[in-house]
């Protein structure tokens, strides 16, 4: 596939609608494409944020190993950004991503990742439309499951991270 190839690919999704076509090629030109067969892991829970992965084609899911074992709680299909937010914010993977399909994306290393952010207005927001959309998403998600929570439990505790044991304050 070639460059511009991958830049007609990148510009059909609605996050990168008002990113600059010369951005999109240079995302282009600095992301290596991938491709995950069926099960094979895309990133683990607890491996350093190294990359972003932008979903071209195919359909992946979220995986949170806790004690109490694995919860399989989302997925997703393409034109999404993974690991955007460990990048940003210096911080471990918080979940296992797993191809359910053949998945096709591009990974951009961390560094060039922050500089086209930091050279690119549009980028950058675009970025933040996505991690906004998926706050929207998980309000939305926890919003359901406290509805579940019998009348009078508490919604949460705010004091322990659900992927860390109960015994471990």
């Amino acid at each position: 596939m070639t460059i511009e190839d991958e830049v007609r690919s990148l510009q059909k999704f609605r996050m990168f609608h008002h990113v600059e076509t010369p951005k999109l090629k240079l995302l282009a030109m600095i992301s290596d494409r991938i491709v995950f067969q069926p099960g094979e892991t895309i990133y683990e829970q607890g491996e350093a944020s190294d990359a972003v992965y932008i979903v071209l084609e195919g359909q992946y899911k979220v995986s949170l190993h806790t004690p109490d074992g694995v919860i399989d709680f989302a997925q997703h299909v393409r034109g999404t950004l993974l690991g955007e937010a460990g990048v940003l914010c210096e911080q471990n993977r918080m979940v296992s991503i797993t191809a359910e399909t053949t998945v096709t994306a591009l990974r951009v290393d961390r560094e060039s990742f922050l500089e086209l952010i930091k050279e690119s207005l549009p980028f950058n927001l675009a970025v933040m439309r996505e991690l906004g959309r998926q706050i929207m998403d998980l309000n939305n998600i926890c919003a359901q499951l406290v509805q579940r929570l019998p009348k009078g439990a508490p919604a949460a505790d705010a004091a322990r991270s659900i992927a860390s044991p109960a015994n471990a304050h």
